[in-house]
């Protein structure tokens, strides 16, 4: 079992007790501890910054409902299922470091478009026509979807992992995401918090670590198949500090 630091310092410092499950299915399960969300994934499925990443190739849930095991945590470890959950090792989950040489010099947005939220009648992601998010703009994307994550959330974890990667500090995007927390889920809530701290899902630091090379374009087709549409909205993020980051260059 693995760790992401944050991850791991969270379940130690959790008091006794019971844990609630948020979501379960057959390679992952997400558990509140706390006041944040927890993940738990199998072997081969798509490290994720908030959670443990298990050698299992099923987890105890089985896909079903019925299944969900008893979860609890008990003098700083997460027990699931009558087991206890010790990382091994930990992992570093933290954005790659994006340098000015491999930025791109067109913006990719025009290339990809606007994702849509099915669960919102396949409408567009809220965004001005240029593009541009800030902090007014910020109260219309988070909790703005379906699902666990909703898409407006999506897209700013993409959106702030690609400034923490260049480098480039946000701090009237980062207070405004953290006042609008309450408004969307707990797991999504965690998760922009992790691109608060410039922590991304694997396949999202993939994309990122792969711009400027023959690679990107095959690693952002991997991204997009981050969850339902989870992929698509954070690549779109990407994207669409990759166009600011290079409108401020030229600048």
């Amino acid at each position: 079992m693995a760790a992401p630091t944050r991850v791991a310092s969270r379940i130690a410092a959790a008091p006794d007790g019971p844990v609630r499950v948020l979501h379960a299915s057959a390679d992952s399960l997400h558990l509140m501890v706390g006041d944040h969300a927890v993940g738990v994934t199998a072997a081969g499925a798509p490290g994720l910054p908030h959670a443990l990443r298990s050698n299992l190739r099923r987890l105890p849930t089985a896909g079903s409902s019925a299944a969900v095991p008893t979860a609890y945590v008990e003098s700083g470890l997460l027990h699931l299922g009558g087991r206890a959950v010790v990382a091994g090792r930990l992992v570093d989950v933290r954005a790659p470091r994006l340098d000015a040489a491999r930025m791109p010099k067109t913006s990719p947005v025009a290339a990809h478009g606007t994702p849509r939220s099915r669960g919102a009648g396949l409408v567009a992601v809220p965004l001005p026509p240029d593009g541009c998010i800030d902090a007014r703009t910020v109260l219309d994307l988070v909790g703005w979807g379906d699902g666990l994550t909703p898409l407006g959330d999506d897209v700013l974890c993409g959106w702030l992992a690609a400034h923490r990667a260049a480098g480039v500090a946000t701090p009237a995007v980062d207070d405004a995401v953290r006042r609008a927390l309450p408004r969307t889920t707990t797991l999504s809530a965690t998760l922009l918090e992790c691109a608060l701290e410039g922590e991304v899902a694997d396949l999202a630091g993939d994309y990122l670590r792969a711009l400027g090379t023959p690679r990107a374009a095959a690693a952002r087709t991997a991204l997009s198949t981050l969850g339902h549409s989870s992929g698509d909205g954070i690549a779109h993020g990407i994207d669409l500090a990759l166009a600011a980051l290079a409108g401020r260059a030229a600048a």
